[in-house]
């Protein structure tokens, strides 16, 4: 049997139903995306001492490293070799023999030299920051290295922005007290290829004397923190990790373990062996060095959005001055090692805060935002919006309200500067604030608008693009037709019978 041609309309809409249209490959498909709500933080320190300016003066610099990076799109890197009170001196002749630096202002790398490095990103698109330093000291023994990056490819905040800070610092001391032979820190803040946030800080010190006739001493320490997880609840854990070899207290071997000190050469049984590391410490107090051991169970931090490890090494407090003259600096403790590592994330709106704590530590501020009363439809829902805490990413209708307490800003990408909300309008419904062409603000767009056509496609375009009113018009003329075949036969019947 031979078939007619369709009309048109009916062969463009068969043909759309049996089309097959590839979508494009999205940005987002390079990499996983970070959860909605998220702030990672490291940092780590090989060596600090607060205070310590009113000590003589010695020569040393020693390495300290932070960063961090957020859904905001905001993301920092800094690296710097100070002296112990952690205070940037300048460093110069042969002590930076051989300084080379990428990144900097020329008039920046020239002796004397502050070496602070520092990178940061704010902003949804791409960038790379980096500053670098080196020199290698007097007759190259004395080498140290400074470095701090950030990176993003794009659609940056709904990508993590990778931030990296190292720095190592040369030989030095302070007469008396203590010297190292070389010391470094580094913290890495990335993603793996399944979304998952990685914080990693690490501190390490090299062939270290304490005290004035070397009573404690060690060929290394290190500290390691790590934390990672997702931004669903309770997937958030770490590790910490303390390593101190070749331990001397008073020329004696000790070894550092969860339970305590205890001597290496251990003895006729282990509780021998913690209760003689206990008689060398009292022996070392009697000299005017207290050593204090860091506490294992504080180390991690965990709950169902955030998790925190903070990784200490060893404390020396100095009772008395080397010289027996009262010094000011002596009343602070002498910290070796200290990694921190922090993962805060939501798979929800909400504002993450990372910040120093009054007492130490780090502190985080977990704030869901305030919800805002449902306002009555005025028409179909959009099928995407703006989400602030997603560095402008449409991912979904976002309702934002008034904030309160500690989210009463957010940091915004494109400025640095703490925007507030927009405020609720009397129908409660939220105002809509268009951000300005300058920045990178991000614009709620919570409420739908009155408007059904400027969300939705009208049903009249999308017959017409699909060609279906030509489809609709043939199928109205041929039931007519088929209508009118079954009418005239019956009304002849009727006829007949009654006449």
């Amino acid at each position: 049997m031979k078939l007619g041609r369709l009309p048109r309309g009916l062969a463009v809409a068969a043909v759309a139903a049996v089309t097959v249209v590839p979508l494009a490959a999205s940005a987002a498909s390079a990499a996983p995306a970070a959860p909605t709500a998220y702030t990672v933080y490291g940092s780590a320190r090989a060596l600090r001492w607060a205070g310590s300016s009113s000590l003589p003066v010695g020569d040393l610099h020693v390495p300290f490293v932070e960063g961090s990076t957020n859904n905001l799109a905001i993301a920092s890197s800094n690296a710097s070799l100070a002296v112990p009170d952690e205070t940037s001196h300048t460093m110069s002749g042969v002590e930076i023999q051989g300084l080379t630096c990428s990144g900097y202002a020329e008039k920046a790398c020239k002796d004397p030299f502050i070496a602070t490095a520092h990178a940061g990103h704010s902003g949804v698109d791409g960038g790379h920051a980096e500053q670098l330093a080196s020199f290698v000291g007097e007759d190259g023994k004395f080498p140290g290295r400074i470095n701090a990056l950030t990176d993003c490819p794009g659609n940056c905040g709904d990508q993590l922005i990778h931030s990296v800070g190292s720095a190592a610092g040369p030989a030095g001391g302070l007469a008396g007290y203590v010297s190292i032979g070389s010391s470094s820190a580094s913290h890495d803040l990335t993603t793996d290829d399944k979304g998952k946030l990685i914080s990693t800080a690490n501190s390490e010190l090299d062939n270290v004397s304490i005290g004035p006739k070397n009573e404690v001493h060690f060929s290394r320490l290190i500290t390691t923190a790590q934390a990672f997880g997702s931004g669903a609840e309770n997937t958030k854990d770490g590790r910490a990790d303390l390593r101190i070899t070749d331990f001397f207290i008073l020329d004696n071997p000790v070894e550092l373990t969860r339970a305590g000190l205890r001597l290496a050469n251990a003895g006729p049984s282990e509780q021998e062996a913690y209760d003689g590391a206990k008689v060398l410490l009292k022996r070392l107090r009697d000299r005017g060095i207290n050593l204090e051991l860091p506490n294992f169970d504080a180390q991690l931090s965990r709950t169902a959005d955030h998790v925190t490890v903070d990784t200490q090494g060893l404390l020396v407090h100095f009772e008395q001055s080397v010289s027996g003259t009262p010094v000011a600096g002596l009343s602070h403790p002498l910290e070796l090692g200290h990694s921190t590592a922090v993962v805060a994330a939501l798979d929800s709106d909400g504002h993450i805060e990372v910040k120093p704590g009054p007492n130490g530590g780090m502190v985080v501020e977990t704030t869901a935002p305030t919800s805002v009363p449902a306002a009555a439809p005025a028409g179909p829902k959009p099928s995407a919006s703006v989400n602030p805490n997603r560095g402008g990413q449409n991912t979904g209708p976002s309702h934002t309200g008034p904030a309160t307490g500690a989210n009463k800003g957010t940091a915004s990408p494109g400025s640095g500067t703490v925007n507030t909300p927009p405020p609720a309008t009397s129908g409660g419904e939220p105002a809509v604030t268009t951000p300005d062409p300058g920045t990178s603000t991000a614009v709620d767009a919570g409420t739908p608008p009155g408007n059904p056509d400027e969300v939705a496609l009208n049903l009249r375009d999308v017959q017409n693009k699909l060609g279906l009113r030509g489809a609709h018009s043939v199928s109205r003329a041929f039931g007519a037709f088929f209508g009118l075949g079954l009418i005239l036969p019956l009304a002849r019947f009727v006829i007949r019978r009654l006449g």
